[in-house]
């Protein structure tokens, strides 16, 4: 059975560390932690929501594949430095990862509510058919949903 690229950015080799991918944690929210070793590890988002512990908050999820001859490094550069201002913010941020797999990359965005989940996913698809035309082979495959335990 073959597993799904985030699947992969959770599951770890012998070194703890995933196989076929690597995270890049950009934000300053209470979420904390990063994807790395056997399991998704989160501190505490208090600050954020009161259910911290219990779930409450709520991701935005998008999968993008290179197109040929583009790559993490230059993606990254242009993340930092366009995308990272309009997606702080966006109301009820909290983090964003962006994580490199093996055929392009995922990003992750963390929000209080589900309306800041969908704007920000309402702005990436803005920001990226502005800035980065011909960057990936086609859309995103995006992915929204409620946090239901973080520990």
């Amino acid at each position: 059975m073959s597993r799904s690229p985030l699947e992969d950015v959770l599951t770890p080799d012998s070194d703890g560390v995933s196989r076929r991918a690597v995270v890049l944690r950009l934000g300053a929210g209470g979420l904390g932690g990063a994807l790395l070793g056997s399991r998704l590890l989160a501190g505490s988002a208090q600050e954020a929501t009161p259910e911290a512990g219990q779930g409450g908050e709520f991701l935005a999820v998008r999968q993008y594949t290179f197109a040929p001859g583009h790559t993490m490094g230059e993606l990254t550069a242009v993340v930092n430095s366009g995308f990272m201002p309009i997606v702080t913010q966006v109301p009820g941020f909290i983090e964003y990862f962006l994580v490199e797999t093996e055929e392009g990359a995922i990003s992750i965005s963390v929000f209080t509510d589900q309306a800041g989940a969908e704007e920000s996913t309402k702005r990436a698809a803005d920001w990226v058919a502005e800035n980065l035309g011909g960057f990936f082979a086609g859309p995103p495959t995006v992915t929204t949903g409620t946090v239901r335990i973080h520990e």
